[in-house]
């Protein structure tokens, strides 16, 4: 097999372990080649039972998410999905506040919109402090060990930072909310974000829609903790009504 083909196909892999089924025209999309490239590259990893063909698509062989994204993958996902809740979160936050940003990639997309306002930030995000310190918005980083697999600092010296500091939002990311549980992949990572939104008045977390349903290794929070979840447009009317019933859905 070729490194080209090994690559595409270890991409589909990971993408369907990250949010589930999809149809081989959207995998094709997100991938960048034709469709019947990838019916192929199903069939194939079907028979070697990597994956679960289905009618139009396919899906991972379990819900429960068992590999971790690296930032640059997750870069490539649902992008203009990213974009849109960006848009929205700058129309939620006011001028003048003060912003955990936490480390995600759907956080990272939203930056060209935030630092459109009077904002100060604090992040433990190296890839996002790198982009708001390009902007005339006041910066704080953690500092930190460095995740190098997810960009993020993380451990006791990053959360010591939060002392003495007052937030009005904490906007948090999650690999997927399954009910009333927001998961990650690790305990530190969801550590530092409950120190952050232990210091703020508000705390959203922020997931497109793919998102939902799923669930990684840890939970870190109970969604009916927190003020809001922000998601786009394409979330399922019945997706919606299930939330909302554990918090506001913007």
């Amino acid at each position: 097999m070729s490194t080209k083909k090994q690559d595409r196909q270890d991409q589909i892999v990971l993408l369907l372990n990250r949010t589930g089924f999809m149809t081989s025209n959207s995998l094709a999309k997100q991938i960048g080649v034709t469709t019947m490239t990838i019916r192929r590259d199903i069939n194939e990893l079907d028979k070697k039972h990597k994956l679960i063909k289905t009618y139009g698509g396919a899906k991972p062989l379990n819900s429960a998410m068992t590999v971790e994204f690296s930032t640059s993958q997750k870069l490539k996902i649902n992008i203009e999905l990213k974009k849109e809740i960006g848009q929205k979160l700058a129309d939620i936050i006011e001028d003048g506040s003060t912003v955990f940003l936490g480390a995600g990639t759907t956080l990272l997309y939203a930056v060209p919109y935030l630092v459109k306002k009077d904002l100060t930030f604090v992040t433990n995000s190296f890839i996002s402090f790198s982009r708001l310190a390009l902007s005339d918005c006041r910066v704080l980083s953690t500092g930190g060990e460095l995740h190098k697999n997810t960009g993020e600092f993380l451990g006791q010296i990053a959360e010591r930072t939060f002392d003495g500091l007052n937030l009005d939002y904490a906007l948090c990311s999650t690999n997927g909310i399954k009910d009333n549980n927001v998961t990650t992949s690790s305990e530190d990572e969801g550590r530092i974000q409950n120190v952050a939104i232990n210091h703020a008045n508000q705390a959203l977390i922020i997931a497109d829609h793919t998102k939902l349903g799923r669930s990684d290794i840890i939970t870190f929070r109970n969604l009916n903790t927190f003020d809001g979840l922000v998601t786009d447009s394409e979330i399922s009317s019945n997706m919606r009504k299930k939330y909302s019933e554990y918090t506001k859905v913007w």
